[in-house]
């Protein structure tokens, strides 16, 4: 995946329709675009709005963890069923994440044991339900009803960010101009 991006990149292929529009700069203001950020001397963080995910410390956990979060937050949720206590105490010690990111997290983690519950037990429990855009149903569910939220409250995602994970997506779907350390 990300030899394809680059590839995509050093061949001045079509960028990610991600990289057009409003990004959030490195110190933290949301602009209309990269160009404006960079006019006032300011690098892309990310792209789209910035967040309470839209700092150093937040997006180095994403980068660090690119190919353990999905698996970690999945464990976290699962305690959900025992109380939000529990999921708040496995996002504080196995993730990490700072309080406002981390609030950002617990909402998602909790709008879906509202909204995809029932698709989540069936799938992971019994293998049942349909991959839809190259995600498990659990995931897409995630994403069609807690994701929007969750991208407002956050800003700073990992594809936003750039940032190459365990969840396969299409190289159009990250951010290019991002500056990831």
């Amino acid at each position: 995946m990300l030899a394809v991006l680059l590839l995509q990149t050093a061949l001045g292929c079509p960028a990610s329709s991600m990289d057009e529009g409003i990004v959030c700069g490195m110190d933290g203001v949301t602009y209309s675009s990269k160009i404006e950020a960079e006019a006032k001397g300011v690098e892309v963080m990310h792209c789209g709005p910035c967040g309470k995910c839209s700092n150093q410390q937040d997006i180095n956990i994403y980068n660090q963890t690119k190919d353990t979060l999905t698996a970690t937050t999945t464990k976290c949720a699962w305690l959900g069923f025992l109380g939000r206590s529990l999921t708040q105490y496995c996002m504080d010690n196995f993730v990490g994440f700072t309080e406002k990111c981390n609030s950002c997290w617990m909402d998602n983690i909790f709008c879906d044991m509202e909204k995809c519950k029932w698709t989540c037990l069936k799938y992971k429990l019994l293998g049942i339900g349909e991959f839809e855009n190259g995600l498990d149903p659990c995931l897409n569910c995630d994403e069609q009803n807690c994701g929007p939220a969750f991208k407002q409250c956050a800003g700073a995602n990992r594809r936003r960010c750039g940032i190459v994970t365990d969840i396969e997506r299409d190289s159009l779907d990250f951010c290019n101009i991002a500056k990831v350390n």
